[in-house]
């Protein structure tokens, strides 16, 4: 099956995201090259402005996808997980906006057919073949750290078809278990952290982050394992705020590069706001 990755906008300016996908794929030597002049999805809030244009954004990047004989586009983004597979799933139904979004994609000659898969890398990372690669390379398992996973309130919702449960999802705890790490009963793994409201009404969002940072402390978790650079800042930045103590935040990919005894300069944990500081 041939995977291409599709970054997303805030890949670049996550906190060591890139760094630890990139380090990671390397020491797999997995080659998983990225959608070619890729474009914005133009995230989940589109929808409900321009339905039109927020199906023609995803569409391009699955046709494309698709024009480089992929089955499969990957990203490390929850609200762009969340809106290619909405755009996919309304597509499939609606036969006659599928006609119109490929008429506006054939201004450049695009075409989108339907035949590409959306998955998340973390879903990827647990497919079996590249699963059992990554655990083959484990050097230096997790052992004594506990950790709270956190996937935020998109990555299982609308369902993962059938992959997941919506409310109660397993698939980040499976990884870090195999990690070696020890997993807390975390209640608030698919709360909401507040996503982009978190610019418009902040006051409102804090509240919802507390929340979620306090019940990974109370569980006895030592740090935070995010799957997306939204909800990875919205539970980094503002903990100065919140006066609750500190809580390290971390992508999934950084722990899995230390696991595999990587460097920690090359996984991009010096870019937390929240120094990453448990001893393994």
């Amino acid at each position: 099956m041939k995977t291409v990755f599709y970054p997303g906008c805030t890949l670049k300016s996550a906190a060591g995201y890139q760094e630890s996908i990139e380090a990671v794929l390397e020491a797999l030597e997995m080659e998983v090259p990225e959608v070619e002049d890729w474009n914005c999805c133009g995230a989940t809030a589109y929808f409900s402005l321009d339905e039109m244009a927020a199906l023609v954004l995803p569409a391009r990047v699955m046709a494309i996808a698709e024009e480089m004989g992929a089955d499969q586009v990957v990203t490390p983004c929850n609200a762009c997980y969340a809106t290619l597979r909405k755009a996919r799933a309304i597509l499939a139904e609606e036969e006659d906006l599928k006609e119109k979004v490929n008429k506006a994609l054939g201004v450049e000659g695009k075409l989108y057919r339907g035949r590409i898969q959306v998955r998340h890398l973390l879903d990827f990372f647990m497919e079996p073949q590249v699963r059992d690669t990554w655990k083959a390379r484990i050097q230096r398992p997790l052992k004594g750290l506990s950790v709270a996973p956190y996937y935020g309130c998109q990555y299982t919702r609308p369902q993962t078809d059938g992959e997941d449960h919506p409310e109660r999802p397993v698939t980040l705890d499976l990884f870090l278990e195999d990690l070696g790490a020890r997993v807390v009963d975390f209640t608030a793994k698919t709360y909401c952290c507040g996503a982009a409201q978190m610019v418009a009404h902040e006051d409102a969002c804090l509240p919802l982050v507390k929340r979620i940072l306090l019940d990974a402390r109370q569980k006895g978790a030592q740090a935070v394992v995010a799957i997306c650079p939204l909800c990875q800042f919205n539970l980094d930045a503002p903990q100065a705020k919140l006066n609750i103590g500190e809580m390290p935040v971390v992508y999934f990919t950084q722990l899995l590069g230390l696991a595999m005894g990587l460097e920690e300069r090359n996984l991009g944990l010096k870019k937390l706001l929240v120094p990453f500081k448990v001893a393994l």
